[in-house]
């Protein structure tokens, strides 16, 4: 339970990163690639703007996170329950942005959940018998045989 609960306080936190970095992004407007002198006038702003900086915050909380539910489970188990942050990200961008969601978006999106939903129901969260501190297997080894 509680890798469940790490792991949506991670998507969470990812989704406020994203829509945090794209509300800052929409105040320098469309970016003119032709023009490489402002580019580190255009890197400094993003570098300096207060919602920008503050979704980098919230971007290292989902990484902390993300990492702590990896030590407790599997990857196959943790990466899909992260992806809760599409659906945190679609809410916050139709409330907090103003965005419009098409009902293409809300079914992929009801996709996405359902499917995050089987792995939880699953209910497996670290293989049986592996053990953490073995070295990861490479895909060029041969399983069990000796040269």
């Amino acid at each position: 339970m509680r890798t469940i609960v790490v792991l949506v306080f991670a998507a969470l936190s990812g989704a406020v990163a994203e829509t945090l970095f794209s509300y800052g992004m929409r105040s320098f407007g469309k970016i003119d690639r032709s023009a490489p002198s402002r580019w580190p006038d255009f890197l400094l702003g993003v570098a300096r703007h207060p919602y920008v900086l503050t979704g980098v915050v919230f971007a290292a909380g989902f990484f902390f996170l993300y990492l702590t539910a990896l030590s407790w489970a599997d990857l196959s188990y943790a990466m899909p329950i992260t992806a809760l942050s599409f659906l945190f990200a679609t809410v916050f961008a139709r409330v907090f942005l103003g965005e419009h969601v098409s009902w293409h978006r809300w079914v992929g999106t009801v996709l996405i959940v359902a499917g995050i939903a089987m792995v939880v129901l699953e209910g497996r969260q670290r293989t049986p018998g592996a053990d953490a501190s073995a070295e990861p297997r490479r895909p060029d080894q041969e399983t069990g045989t000796s040269r």
